[in-house]
């Protein structure tokens, strides 16, 4: 009964590292996007922004690494936090520049030690499972029988049944957690452009409105009623219609409504000259 408990315990205790190694990949996973973008930024504030940023779910993934046991991890993520804070208050932009890829060039280390420790982790060595699982002995010692044969045998038959459904314990916890690391990516991927959504959005909507404003100051100075009537706004909407759409349909939308807008406009304007 002890050795049956410390098996199962041993598979908990496996289930949680393969959970915890997947949650740290997926924090790296944001903190290497957001670190990207850093390194992209011609803007001195927004370069710092995403190194913020990055360092943020940096601190994440060194809890979860520390929780998963993933040691291999923990040198690329501390050179990665060190950097990400100097990029984050640097001297000039070409500072923040400089240490933003020194710590993406860590973050891609620890990715690959981070999937290789979600691999490791869901491929344990089941020989030690083998040594806790319960087992069938003999109780008689007094020499070989007929009797004490047919029992090897059948602790034979077990013993190889045994390690039949180990295989396919670990074969399914390495497919689960191939299965996980794909949709936390996947989960990841789906938020980072959200939040670029939402940034477009913001920015189209406010231009629109200074557009308006604009036309009609200029429609009023022409004495164009024609012009300020079709001035009506209407351009803002609620964040979460972005759910439904992607990054390339929110920029079609505001496209078409920046054209369409124009195009009512300049027919007015038309109107007035005749």
């Amino acid at each position: 009964m002890k050795n049956l408990t410390l098996f199962f315990l041993f598979v908990l205790t496996t289930n949680y590292a393969v959970s915890q190694c997947t949650s740290a990949y997926s924090q790296a996973s944001y903190a290497l996007a957001h670190t990207k973008k850093s390194l992209s930024s011609d803007n001195f504030d927004h370069q710092k922004y995403y190194a913020g940023r990055a360092i943020e779910a940096l601190e994440k993934t060194k809890s979860l690494v520390e929780s998963c046991g993933c040691s291999e991890a923990t040198s690329p993520v501390l050179d990665a936090l060190d950097n990400l804070k100097l990029a984050e208050d640097p001297a000039d932009w070409e500072a923040g520049r400089f240490y933003a890829k020194h710590g993406y060039e860590y973050l891609q280390t620890l990715m690959t030690k981070l999937d290789l420790c979600t691999s490791n982790a869901a491929t344990v060595n089941y020989e030690v499972e083998a040594t806790t699982a319960p087992t069938v002995s003999a109780t008689n010692t007094s020499g070989p029988s007929a009797g004490e044969g047919s029992l090897q045998a059948q602790q034979q038959e077990l013993e190889a049944e045994k390690q039949r459904l180990l295989e396919q314990q670990r074969l399914l916890e390495e497919k689960i957690a191939k299965q996980k690391q794909l949709a936390e990516q996947a989960r990841v991927n789906r938020q980072l452009e959200l939040e670029e959504q939402i940034k477009l959005k913001h920015m189209a909507e406010q231009v629109l409105f200074d557009i308006e404003k604009n036309y009609q100051e200029l429609a009023r100075a022409l004495n164009c009623q024609e012009a300020t009537a079709v001035l009506k706004g209407g351009y803002s909407r609620e964040d979460d219609v972005l759910n439904d759409e992607t990054l390339e349909q929110t920029r079609a939308y505001y496209l078409n409504l920046t054209a369409a807008t124009q195009q009512k406009v300049l027919e007015a304007l038309k109107k007035c000259t005749k």
